[in-house]
């Protein structure tokens, strides 16, 4: 269905920008051959010649005009097909109701209005000879163009408004050159018995109004690709990128003929013009500007890459810093060496450029070795990658995510990676790969479980680990259990820097996991919204303290409770029944999950771990990083006053916003 929708798509757009094309191209030309005046006094005499020379185009235009506004019910029967199941079958009535009652429907209602009034006008300057029909028919036909893409993303009410804007001014650009590109060449393929001179004014003046339409086509092009692609990896990963990079591709071939085509125009001879060879290249231009509609069409049907689930990476290796550079690479290691060789090509290609006695050959050596060079480079920063690299998650990161795949782990993990995942398991000592090499289990609380991604580790829970000792969990855990792992290992991986945490603030590297809060109205059902002013998130258990440590422990809620509340940011509690009402803020809908969740980064020196909290207070800044913790509060100790200052701290920075997953 979605490629008979983009054909629909296809066909509705060429005929409009032909006809837009026609209209445009006799604006451009000079009357009767010779070049046109340069004075503003008799620019209005040309523009009315103008249109009588396109006389020979009204009917064309007509038509097409009418092609365009009757295709468009053909758009609205396949747009209903998509969207509705396939046992439901599609009549008048049901087709009206889809129009009438749903913002699709609207939609194509008002481009289909627009559609008619710009076959009216066209048919309109066959009978009245008007200086302002013909403007208005070339406005409403620009229009025609840009509402195009109504039909597509731009009608997504999750997009910025920028973004829906973005789609009207690149399709009303691109499409509007496509159109004057298919009359242009017509023109010179046909232009028997014209002028050299008048050929050339024409090509020049078309060659202005491309140049804008591209730098349009790019900006915009630009910002649709930024909320719809979402990241470099996905121009690979997902079938909406690959299509988008088919696309910039032939963008490539586009420009190349264009280069060609300006080239020509500031090197012909006076007094010549080559109409066939300008013809050709222009029809090759034209050729991969058909391509390009054709995909800009398909893929404007399709789900975005930014909201793609089902990614698939297709190289062997990615390019990662962190994970090659970042590490420190031993001095003579592969990565050190291929660096070395990137920057001494580079030194050379810039030598030749600049050298006189070899400025005969950097014309084609420079492009070279330069390009040797960004291979070399691009080797230097590889590390391994699978089709599952940029995998997204089918589970969020959320404290009740974390607490199952804490479960999970227990049960199928600690006997290779320990209970806190340190890599000393009881079976750790006696792993061997099928060599009969031993094997240390990776420690996962190290900084290096940084370099992979998400999907990395995904991969090796679905088919096995690296060494070739771990073996796959497919069997034993699902797809969201296995993301549920992931959750806890990204939290775990957190655990050995978070014992350093303190009441002084750290950079913001350690995300917070979200959470469900109680919450009847339904104002900030979660931790994550919250976001905005810094969060207090408190864990106590009062009944585990008696005599003077439980007075010390209520003291010590109390003025968390008060300090939060008098500094302006939000309290978020997980107590147990023990604890006062008066010291209680938000609480979460599953308080032992948030518990058992945060405790993995409860961590401090030289002192045994616990999945329970007996009392400890994390700072969440507005952008959703933790930053602090105190153990307790108390009267004497300036608890309060920190705590204020923090929050007064962390209020004056800029609102980050976050990938739940980044890591």
């Amino acid at each position: 269905m979605y490629l008979s929708l983009a054909a629909i798509r296809f066909l509705l757009s060429l005929p409009s920008a032909v006809a837009v094309g026609l209209l445009l191209l006799p604006r451009l030309m000079d009357v009767e051959g010779q070049p046109g005046p340069s004075t503003a006094a008799s620019l209005l005499l040309r523009l009315r010649a103008a249109g009588a020379e396109s006389g020979r185009f009204k009917a064309a235009v007509a038509a097409l005009g009418l092609i365009r506004a009757f295709l468009g019910f053909a758009l609205l029967y396949a747009t209903a097909r998509q969207i509705f199941p396939a046992e439901i079958s599609i009549d008048f009535r049901t087709l009206s109701e889809f129009t009438i009652g749903t913002s699709v429907g609207k939609a194509w209602i008002a481009t289909q209005l627009i559609a008619f009034l710009f076959a009216g006008l066209a048919i309109a300057r066959l009978f009245v000879q008007s200086e302002f029909v013909e403007q208005a028919t070339l406005v409403v036909g620009v229009l025609v163009l840009a509402t195009i893409s109504v039909t597509g993303h731009a009608i997504d009410d999750g997009l910025p408004r920028w973004t829906q804007a973005s789609f009207l001014l690149h399709t009303a650009a691109g499409l509007t050159w496509l159109g004057g590109l298919v009359g242009l060449i017509w023109w010179m393929l046909t232009a028997r018995g014209k002028l050299p001179e008048a050929a050339a004014r024409l090509a020049e003046r078309w060659s202005l109004v491309a140049k804008v339409a591209m730098v349009l086509v790019a900006i915009s092009g630009f910002a649709i690709a930024w909320e719809n692609v979402g990241s470099v990896p996905n121009l690979l990963a997902t079938p909406y990128g690959r299509l988008l990079t088919l696309k910039l591709i032939f963008l490539c071939g586009v420009l190349l003929a264009a280069l060609l085509l300006a080239r020509y125009l500031t090197r012909r001879p006076a007094g010549e013009f080559n109409f066939d060879w300008y013809g050709k290249v222009g029809v090759a231009e034209t050729l991969f500007g058909l391509a390009l509609l054709s995909i800009a069409g398909y893929i404007a049907v399709i789900t975005p890459a930014s909201h793609e689930t089902n990614l698939y990476w297709p190289l062997p290796f990615r390019l990662s810093y962190i994970a090659t550079w970042g590490q420190k690479p031993a001095m003579f290691s592969s990565i050190w060496w291929w660096g070395v060789a990137a920057l001494t090509l580079a030194v050379a290609a810039a030598l030749i450029w600049w050298t006189p006695a070899t400025r005969a050959y950097r014309r084609f050596a420079t492009p070279a070795i330069a390009s040797a060079a960004l291979v070399a480079l691009a080797v230097s920063l590889s590390t391994e990658a699978y089709t599952d690299t940029y995998d997204d998650p089918t589970q969020d990161y959320t404290a009740e995510s974390v607490a199952r795949g804490f479960a999970h782990f227990q049960e199928l993990c600690t006997g290779c990676h320990g209970a806190q995942g340190e890599g000393n398991g009881p079976l750790a000592k006696d792993l061997k790969n099928a060599q009969g090499v031993l094997v240390q289990p990776a420690d996962l609380t190290a900084p290096h479980v940084g370099t992979h991604t998400i999907g990395d580790i995904f991969h090796w829970l679905t088919h096995g680990g690296q060494s070739g000792v771990m073996p796959s969990f497919r069997e034993q855990l699902d797809t969201d259990d296995r993301w549920d792992v992931i959750n806890f290992l990204l939290m775990l991986s957190y655990s050995n820097r978070a014992r350093f945490m303190s009441p002084q603030p750290m950079i913001q590297w350690l995300i917070a996991p979200d959470f469900a809060l109680v919450d009847p109205d339904e104002k900030a059902p979660s931790l994550f919204r919250l976001r905005g002013a810094p969060t207090l998130v408190s864990f106590a258990r009062c009944a585990a303290a008696s005599g003077e440590a439980a007075q010390e422990r209520e003291k010590s809620l109390t003025i968390a409770h008060e300090a939060a509340k008098a500094a302006g940011a939000h309290h978020v509690t997980i107590y147990d029944d023990a604890c006062s009402a008066q010291t209680k803020g938000w609480e979460p809908v599953h308080p032992k999950q948030v518990e058992a969740a945060y405790s993995v980064i409860n961590r401090y020196p030289n002192e045994p771990i616990s999945e329970e909290i007996e009392e400890a207070h994390f700072v969440i800044d507005r952008s959703g990083y933790v930053r602090a913790r105190f153990r307790k509060f108390a009267p004497d100790d300036a608890s309060a006053t920190k705590l204020a200052g923090l929050v007064a701290e962390l209020s004056r920075e800029p609102l980050i916003e976050i990938n739940l997953h980044s890591h």
